[in-house]
């Protein structure tokens, strides 16, 4: 049987240092510096589609609020990272990019998409209800949200057999035709998705953890770590979904917006 998801490619789009010692009260981890991922798909009705955007120069249009922003996520990044430049470095024109998945609103998921020529936006309604209202926290995201004019779609409920209704409540059908599966990954911001590619067996998380260390080592979160999430407790009651699927379905395999060992390709 042919794929729907031809092929998965990652690319880092700016990086992010992270201490594992003062996230986790049993890490003697130290400073660790990783990558922004942003995930280039290709379907094979629906061509080239991107999961987040990473960060770009748009971030710096008010270099005050970038400047606190930075000092508290630690980010770096230069032209040369962002996803249009990486795109063209491996001859594929930024216009053929038709649609974009986005995990949630943070400046590092949505840095570049101004800078896309035309695309339409793809995700839970929790999510593109935030952009489509402009509720988001101010730091820098009003400089990375959308046009306008830009489409945006909400995920229909998906109606098919997935393990993943035993770990999640909302499944959702981001193409219709189960190609990538969504499902709400609550507690560290106001909404966010996971999307899952059922023929890769790939379940990319988003932000729900640093990386899969998180989950392979029993990393346990620390007050400083929770005190970041929007919703401390549902956040931990995702990190346990997502422990458990790394337990009961080792098959699956499990990565991240900061992972920095997502495979580079998943060919057909």
């Amino acid at each position: 049987m042919k794929h729907k998801i031809l092929s998965i490619q990652s690319f880092a789009c700016g990086t992010e240092a992270f201490s594992f010692s003062e996230l986790f009260i049993n890490s003697n981890g130290r400073e660790e510096t990783l990558p922004i991922n942003v995930l280039l798909c290709e379907h094979r009705k629906y061509g080239h589609f991107l999961v987040n955007t990473g960060c770009s120069s748009c971030l710096k249009k008010n270099k005050a609020r970038f400047v606190l922003y930075k000092q508290k996520h630690k980010l770096n990044f230069s032209e040369d990272d962002d996803i249009i430049e990486q795109l063209q470095k491996e001859d594929i024109d930024p216009r053929l990019i038709r649609k974009v998945l986005l995990t949630h609103c943070s400046p590092e998921c949505c840095g570049a998409l101004p800078l896309l020529p035309k695309y339409e936006i793809l995700s839970s309604a929790g999510v593109l209800c935030l952009i489509k209202t402009g509720d988001v926290d101010g730091d820098m995201m009003k400089s990375t949200l959308p046009d306008p004019s830009v489409p945006i779609r909400a995920a229909g409920i998906y109606q098919g057999e997935t393990f993943l209704r035993s770990y999640f409540k909302w499944i959702f059908d981001l193409f219709g035709d189960g190609s990538v599966l969504g499902f709400e990954l609550p507690g560290h911001c106001q909404s966010m998705t996971g999307f899952y590619f059922p023929e890769h067996h790939l379940l990319y998380a988003a932000d729900a953890a640093v990386d899969e260390r998180v989950l392979t080592e029993e990393l346990v979160p620390s007050e400083k770590l929770l005190s970041q999430q929007s919703l401390p407790d549902e956040y931990l009651l995702s990190l346990s979904s997502l422990r458990r699927i790394c337990r009961e379905h080792p098959e699956v395999t499990i990565r991240f917006l900061h992972s920095p060992d997502i495979t580079a390709c998943f060919a057909e």
